[in-house]
């Protein structure tokens, strides 16, 4: 399949192309700069220019995409940029797939939808039917892409998997992060947590390209597990206390971000689960 992905330079990026050139896909890179040793084509685009996004498919002769071109946060750069260059980067991805003819897509949303950095979960585990409470621009311009890509599966038959990650980190910065954690766990709760290897985020992005007809809509995407070695529930009910509801489902050391609708559709199951008892470093020679 030839796979136009955006952002393939980024921290998430370079592990999809990698994924997908060993699957046997045919992948450009479309981003602001080229990631070093990377298989496929690269291709310079400014997603905030139309007319790059639809020469990148044109180039790509794409059949599918996978949008994760942005900028990762705010604070990067002014928030009138994080929110405007966001929402038009997206828009832009969508309106050229719409009228291209490419009808599937996965859009990088971001856990930071739910707004845990201010405010416990209603309840754990959490679903994709959660509130949505963005506490700054970057959550906000995701928040701005769902909507989007809501309007293009139902007026123009696009088929849109937006991935709400949460805490994805390359495999190099995992462990240190996870001692941080057992030092202060804390620090962890408003990633519930949990990391996510960014080889499992690649995994997910090739399976659901791949998946015959896996539904529209917002997909959770994270790590299987809560990284220290206690008990999810007791984690939760230490941190957020009577804010959360401890659902049944929430069993032993299960991470709170549910993935149980990414499983069903395309079959998501992390491979690399990090946590106090169990890591999985980048061979040597990576």
């Amino acid at each position: 399949m030839n796979v136009l992905v955006t952002g393939g330079s980024g921290r998430i990026g370079r592990f999809v192309v990698a994924e997908l050139a060993e699957a046997g896909h045919t992948v450009v890179n479309a981003d602001l700069s080229p990631a070093p040793n990377a298989p496929g084509h690269f291709l310079r685009v400014d997603l905030t220019e139309a007319g790059d996004v639809y020469q990148a498919i044109a180039l790509a002769q794409a059949e599918a995409v996978i949008h994760l071109g942005a900028w990762a946060n705010a604070g990067i750069v002014p928030d009138t940029r994080t929110y405007g260059d966001n929402v038009r980067g997206t828009f832009n991805v969508f309106q050229a797939c719409a009228e291209m003819g490419v009808k599937r897509i996965v859009s990088a949303s971001s856990a930071q939808v739910y707004g845990f950095a201010k405010a416990a979960p209603l309840y754990a585990p959490v679903d994709e039917d959660h509130p949505v409470r963005p506490v700054n621009s970057y959550a906000l311009a995701k928040v701005a892409g769902e909507q989007a890509a809501a309007y293009f599966a139902a007026n123009f038959g696009l088929t849109i998997l937006s991935f709400r990650f949460m805490g994805v980190r390359a495999p190099q910065e995992i462990a240190a992060e996870l001692e941080a954690m057992a030092a202060n766990p804390a620090s962890g709760s408003w990633l519930l947590w949990t990391r996510t290897d960014a080889r499992d985020a690649a995994i997910a992005c090739r399976q659901a390209i791949e998946a015959t007809a896996p539904p529209s809509g917002p997909y959770n995407i994270t790590g299987a597990e809560v990284v220290l070695d206690r008990p999810s529930a007791d984690l939760v009910a230490a941190h957020f206390g009577a804010a959360t509801e401890v659902r049944a489902e929430l069993q032993g050391h299960a991470s709170p971000l549910s993935c149980a609708r990414a499983a069903a559709a395309f079959g998501y199951r992390p491979r690399y689960v990090w946590n106090q008892r169990q890591q999985h470093p980048l061979p040597a020679n990576a």
